[in-house]
């Protein structure tokens, strides 16, 4: 409607189309294989082995989200609590609990929530088992393993983040194993396998081995770029760290960066999507962000908002529209945010009330196509991260430089929401941005600064966000209802903003001895209140 949104997507996969010529490639085999009257108890129509690349095709989709999952925990939660959005009805900037928006993600991980393609970490982990079955019998699969190493990694990091301890060495291992009821790892041992993941993965490619090839949707099997998405995770692992264990961040990142981190957009790690077939809350080919945003809308927060204003913010008429009467207004003075922690009665009597909720900013329809991309992994944020580093004194980097890079990366990147240049940012109007917001030489000034461009440049990646913001501290944030000293009524946070969210109840059924051990490691008690009970790392 806005523009034409016809992306290079030379790499994109059509795995629905591909799926259907595998199914037929599958019955001619049967077919064929009846004509000596084989064993007569296998069923010609269905594959006995799932190809490898297909399989990674839809985890790597699954990871990106569909509408379910994504619309409760990345947007309800996530973005509301760090205040990029806005919403009268949603939880997270009101701190109350639903108990099928919290668990939703860990529910999907898991189990798919009924859809067995959503299952990210079970499809993960029997890829993982079969491709180490496969190397174990002699088959060149280390760039096929390396890859899928690193991809358990970006799933696993982010449910962990969300919840805390989890299951992790024992997950996905019920038709692998008979493990049914596995363990809660504690977060610190998950995060040190994890970074010991994402370094021997990254050592483990070899170039004179096959890809996946066109199956794998983010980089087509360019092992030059996986390993420095795996040395860019590792970097982001490592800053989680800062303050639960200063010098073990310190090792990791350095170690990270001299491995060879991201050096452009061109490395960035996205999902291209499409427009179909496999849409709505189950499906997995469109932008789960964009399917909600076609349901509902919420508004720019206000923090966010005065944010980018105080600044004379670029960004602001690319990712915010005020929308009366058919007309898409991206002015900024025109912009309004919405304040956090209000429903649809409270927020009347805000003095920014005028008497609609149209007159607060919304999502620019620039970002809400359903072919539009999934950011999981940027060079903004690496080079803000290298920049935080120097900061620290961890590396001799120059931190103004890399600052610099990390928000012109920033803005740079949003080109990949329309191919007609309408969400472009020009070089001068960066140019102008930088000299206006240098980075100060005051080591405290500097980490807060470098962490509210963080935050910018995670717009729409609320569960990314809301974590490094745990672990930052930045941007200073006024719990919701902001501009009010009174909580909201039925918060279970006693008025503070949210640090996790909470296990499925069903977890005290269904593994009760596990569950109880990870509430009790934690200090935990198994209720919504749970939610203000930091993870390991995130120490205040």
């Amino acid at each position: 409607m806005y523009r034409n949104k016809a992306m290079n997507r030379t790499r994109l996969l059509r795995w629905p189309e591909s799926l259907l010529v595998l199914l037929i490639a599958v019955l001619l085999a049967s077919c064929d294989a009846l004509s000596d009257f084989g064993d007569m108890n296998v069923d010609p129509t269905q594959a006995s082995t799932i190809d490898p690349g297909m399989q990674f095709s839809t985890v790597q989709l699954a990871t990106a989200g569909s509408r379910y999952e994504t619309w409760r925990v990345n947007l309800i939660y996530g973005e509301a609590i760090v205040q990029h959005l806005a919403h009268t009805w949603w939880a997270g900037d009101k701190y109350t609990f639903n108990e099928d928006w919290a668990t939703s993600l860990w529910r999907t991980a898991y189990s798919g929530a009924g859809v067995s393609w959503r299952a990210a970490v079970k499809n993960i982990e029997d890829l993982k088992a079969r491709l180490e079955e496969a190397k174990a019998n002699g088959e060149s699969v280390d760039n096929l393993l390396a890859a899928v190493r690193i991809w358990r990694v970006l799933i696993y990091h982010r449910i962990t983040d969300t919840y805390g301890d989890t299951p992790y060495s024992e997950a996905g291992k019920g038709y692998l194993e008979g493990i049914f009821a596995p363990r809660y790892d504690p977060q610190q041992e998950i995060y040190m396998d994890m970074l010991k993941e994402l370094e021997e993965a990254v050592a483990q490619f070899d170039p004179s081995q096959p890809t996946f090839g066109n199956a794998d949707l983010v980089y087509g099997g360019d092992i030059t770029k996986w390993k420095k998405f795996g040395n860019a995770l590792m970097l982001r692992l490592a800053m989680r760290l800062v303050k639960v264990d200063p010098a073990t961040a310190q090792q990791w990142a350095v170690r990270a960066i001299n491995g060879g981190v991201m050096e452009s957009n061109d490395d960035i790690v996205y999902m291209r999507h499409q427009t179909g077939p496999s849409t709505g809350p189950a499906g997995i080919n469109t932008n789960a962000n964009s399917e909600v945003f076609a349901v509902d809308v919420p508004r720019l927060s206000q923090t966010f908002v005065n944010w980018l204003k105080a600044h004379n913010d670029p960004r602001l008429p690319v990712l915010g529209a005020v929308i009366k009467d058919g007309q898409v207004i991206t002015d900024p003075t025109e912009q309004k945010g919405m304040p956090n922690g209000y429903d649809a009665n409270t927020i009347q009597n805000h003095p920014s009330w005028t008497g609609s909720l149209d007159d607060y900013s919304r999502v620019n329809p620039l970002l809400t196509g359903l072919d539009d991309p999934f950011f999981f992994v940027t060079y903004a944020q690496t080079a803000l991260l290298r920049a935080e580093a120097a900061v620290r004194g961890w590396t001799s980097e120059d931190p103004a430089t890399l600052y610099a890079e990390g928000v012109r990366a920033a803005m740079k990147q949003l080109s990949l929401y329309d191919a007609s240049g309408a969400a472009d940012i020009d070089d001068a109007a960066i140019d102008a941005y930088l000299a206006a917001n240098p980075l100060s030489s005051d080591p405290d000034e500097a980490l807060r600064q470098i962490n509210e461009q963080y935050w910018a440049a995670t717009f729409l990646d609320g569960i990314e966000a809301w974590a490094n913001w745990r672990r930052s501290g930045y941007p200073v944030l006024e719990p919701a209802p902001v501009d009010d000293p009174n909580p909201y009524p039925g918060n279970v946070t006693n008025g503070q903003i949210p640090r996790r969210l909470t296990y499925p109840p069903s977890e005290g059924v269904l593994n009760a001895e596990n569950y109880q051990e990870a509430l009790s490691r934690q200090g935990l008690r198994g209720d919504p209140s749970d939610m203000a009970v930091p993870v390991w790392w995130d120490r205040q």
